[in-house]
């Protein structure tokens, strides 16, 4: 099935091999810049590690799961281990006054071995939450997904994040709270019924 996906010749542009060219595009929001997403490269280290430390401590927190006050070089190499198939990362970027690109969403998933669902998560800097930007990367990640095989996306989250349950209510994902698990709630949304 992925053997049809347009994907970027090797070497093109100094772009991975197996770039998914078709997820590049631009959404424009109604109250802010044009927002370029595309699938994250193990070039963007850089982007992600300051995306990643330029959250506020709670979203870090509630998001991530993830309290120390820094993420380290290693934990966001780790996380661009991507190969376009079973591991997928995807980034809005907007231009910063310097003229580079910021990251200031990311939308991911990895497939369960052996299945067709796997682990999602999404993240949204704090000025860019409300924006629909997350809406927007879930959008995405859910077309990307479908294409490369995948039958139901999940994820987790912390009890206390009230904003993510809703979001994730109102989006489609069934919630519900993981017996034993301290307070952790567990959303699944299956693809094929939305018909993506």
């Amino acid at each position: 099935m992925t053997d049809s996906l347009p994907v970027a010749a090797p070497g093109a542009e100094g772009l991975p091999d197996g770039y998914p060219v078709e997820l590049e595009r631009t959404w424009q929001p109604a109250d802010g810049p044009k927002v370029r997403i595309r699938p994250l490269r193990p070039d963007d280290v850089d982007r992600e590690l300051r995306f990643v430390t330029g959250l506020s401590p709670e979203t870090r927190y509630l998001r991530l799961q993830y309290s120390a006050a820094q993420a380290t070089r290693h934990d966001v190499e780790r996380l661009l281990d991507v190969d376009y198939v079973d591991r997928l990362a995807l980034a809005a970027l907007v231009g910063d006054s310097a003229g580079d690109e910021v990251i200031v969403g990311v939308s991911r998933y990895a497939r369960i071995d052996g299945t067709t669902r796997a682990e999602c998560a999404i993240v949204v800097a704090d000025a860019w939450q409300g924006r629909g930007l997350g809406t927007e990367l879930m959008r995405s990640l859910m077309v990307a997904a479908r294409a490369r095989g995948i039958t139901c996306l999940e994820g987790e989250a912390l009890a206390e994040n009230q904003r993510i349950s809703d979001w994730a209510h109102r989006f489609g994902f069934q919630v519900r709270t993981e017996p034993g698990s301290g307070g952790v709630f567990k959303v699944l949304l299956d693809l094929d019924s939305l018909g993506v």
